[in-house]
């Protein structure tokens, strides 16, 4: 479900969302749709995989967060071990902001994005 959910990705969720017809997304969807099941043993519906698609991405944004915040803590000792990031995980991880993982080092928030850094640069 990852896989075929990142191959269309910008047009669905991400950089192109706003160009991209209503028409096409729909059918990107019923294609996604078509694949997951292909392979599932129950039928899901756009929802159900859009609901999936939801928690496993908030599963990945927690697991970066929490070790991104143990990294940071002050007082010595070894530094923490990252994550076992499955591999679905990893392959989020490389389409999310790091903004939205890690918070805004400094400045404002302007709703603006100069520069996309994907988190596993500080992986």
């Amino acid at each position: 479900m990852v896989d075929e959910i990142l191959k269309v990705e910008p047009q669905i969720f991400g950089s192109e969302v706003q160009h991209t017809p209503i028409s096409r997304k729909m059918e990107l969807w019923q294609t996604i749709v078509n694949r997951v099941n292909a392979v599932g043993h129950h039928p899901l519906t756009r929802d159900d995989i859009c609901k999936r698609w939801n928690d496993l991405r908030g599963k990945a944004r927690a697991m970066a967060s929490r070790h991104h915040i143990a990294v940071q803590k002050t007082g010595g000792g070894p530094q923490p071990t990252p994550p076992n990031y499955t591999d679905w995980e990893e392959k989020l991880l490389t389409i999310l902001h790091s903004e939205g993982l890690t918070g805004l080092i400094e400045g404002m928030d302007l709703g603006k994005s100069s520069t996309f850094t994907p988190y596993t640069q500080y992986l």
